[in-house]
């Protein structure tokens, strides 16, 4: 007789029947914790004799304390759908090829931008010289500020140039125009004349959900990012600590039962320290070549349980061409990466589709830095602290390096792939090694953290890392947690219940 039949013979014999889906689950909990829930079910003398997910879930309580014989998901089929990623040129590049780019960058946002229905929507060249009030669509050159102090900004699209004349008296259209990037390409309703336009508004492309998206599965999303595997500072211990709870083996009850309800693992770059990154890394690394630290990077994945789903993409320091969009690092550096059947390697920046229909939208995050020195409001009032600040800034701009030099870059075939043209439910960003979430219109801003002590680096420019903290994301009731695998100076593993949203989780064993 198999399991299954067992199982079912169990139930029948004391007048219970099953369905298919819990037969099933009941399965992987083993005959012994089956026939303690039987004996429950009689002393309880539920009145229910067909046991349904509905049934079980009701009288769940009392079974708290059984755990599946292996981790058990309801959901068996959890897929990772890959809905967009560069489209790289192969050959030589040439001039033409980034006049393509830009172009189609600026049609791209347009087609964006004309879908409000503006009114009086107008090209550069067909204003003329007779005063009127329109709207353009226009690409910033250039900005200044005059003897006046208002701000003159240069504007182009592909039919001519103008000026546009932003007033200091309006405030709050001066502040606004005062965070354009250049290149950054925006509506503006202005009035005037071809010579000189004066804005009375500027309108972003912006990035825009009607509602909310929740699952049918009770999972969790984990995000996490820069483990620097391969530096002197890399936080071993904290990433096995991070393992280790994963597959259910420390934390309290609820963080194992949550630890075991995590489907997808998303891995946002920076997987490895690289080499030649900056004048004397040497000097800071324990694994002084990239093969080995890939292979490093491997056989920690590789101890993660194999019914997580690890998405992987790259950042600046791994093994693979700086500039964006990057390719997946070449399989020579990888050391079989690729191998591990649970693990997608995706370029960066990748829109990715998982269980439910969330789109989850990945970038590592190296033009952030940039955002941070040329935007003045981000600059002057946050720095390197919030990082979802910024994340805000892309997708109003629905682009990721908007500044043409703000971050290298590699014209792709046929669009811009920095162009966010679908919107996605989730937005997950690394870089700044530091976590922290946020919401902008139903979508959701997730920030990861790192595994690595400060650098010289982040010394010299003011960020102060928060390593070791694993932001979580359910999909069914969005609730949303960090967890903290920092360690303590004592050995109690603690469980935030507060509203703050980091949970400490300390290893008994250290």
């Amino acid at each position: 007789m198999n399991k299954n039949s067992e199982i079912l013979k169990l139930y029948t014999d004391k007048g219970f029947l099953l369905d298919r889906e819990r037969l099933d689950f009941f399965s992987e909990l083993g005959i012994e914790n089956t026939q303690i829930i039987i004996k429950e079910f009689i002393d309880l003398d539920i009145k229910e004799r067909l046991i349904t997910k509905n049934v079980f879930e009701k009288y769940s309580k009392k079974f708290k304390n059984i755990k599946p014989n292996k981790e058990y998901s309801e959901n068996k089929n959890s897929v990772v759908k890959i809905l967009s990623s560069p489209n790289f040129l192969s050959g030589k590049i040439e001039i033409n090829d980034f006049v393509k780019y830009f172009r189609s960058r600026y049609e791209s946002i347009k087609k964006i931008l004309e879908m409000r229905d503006f009114d009086n929507l107008s090209s550069i060249r067909r204003i003329g010289s007779m005063n009127g009030v329109w709207t353009i669509v226009a690409m910033v050159s250039s900005k200044r500020i005059t003897k006046n102090k208002n701000l003159l900004i240069e504007v182009e699209d592909l039919t001519g140039t103008s000026i546009v004349l932003v007033n200091k008296e309006n405030s709050k259209l001066f502040k606004e125009a005062r965070n354009l990037m250049l290149d950054d390409i925006v509506a503006f309703k202005v009035s005037g004349s071809i010579k000189i336009l004066f804005a009375n508004n500027i309108i972003y492309p912006d990035s825009n959900l009607k509602e909310e998206k929740y699952s049918n599965f009770d999972e969790y999303v984990a995000f996490s990012g820069d483990f620097h595997v391969g530096s002197k500072m890399f936080l071993e211990k904290n990433v096995l600590k991070f393992i280790n709870w994963l597959n259910g083996n420390i934390g309290d009850e609820r963080q194992k039962e949550i630890a075991l309800k995590i489907r997808y693992l998303f891995l946002l770059g920076d997987n490895i320290e690289g080499v030649g990154q900056y004048p004397g890394q040497e000097n800071f690394l324990e694994i002084k070549n990239c093969r080995e630290q890939y292979k490093k990077f491997k056989e920690l994945l590789e101890k993660i349980r194999k019914d997580i789903q690890i998405i992987v993409c790259p950042g600046q320091h791994d093994a693979v061409w700086i500039g964006e969009p990057q390719p997946i690092p070449s399989g020579k550096w990888m050391s079989g990466l690729s191998e591990i059947e649970n693990l997608s390697l995706v370029p960066n920046p990748s829109l990715v589709e998982i269980d439910g229909g969330f789109k989850i939208l990945m970038y590592h995050g190296t033009s952030i830095n940039q955002f941070i020195d040329n935007n003045f409001e981000i600059r002057t009032n946050y720095g390197h602290k919030h990082p979802t600040k910024v994340i805000k800034e892309i997708l109003k701009r629905r682009h990721f390096s908007p500044t043409h030099g703000l971050v290298d870059y590699v014209p792709c075939k046929d669009k811009d792939s920095l162009v966010i043209d679908v919107v996605p439910d989730i937005i997950a960003t690394a870089n700044q090694h530091r976590a922290e979430i946020d919401c902008y219109n139903n979508i959701l801003m997730i920030s990861s953290s790192c595994w690595q002590s400060i650098t010289p680096f982040e010394e010299k420019i003011g960020n102060v890392p928060e390593p070791c903290r694993v932001p979580l994301f359910n999909l069914k009731t969005r609730e949303i947690k960090i967890i903290d695998f920092s360690g303590g100076e004592n050995n109690e593993i603690k469980w935030d219940e507060s509203e703050n949203l980091t949970c400490k989780l300390e290893n008994k064993n250290g």
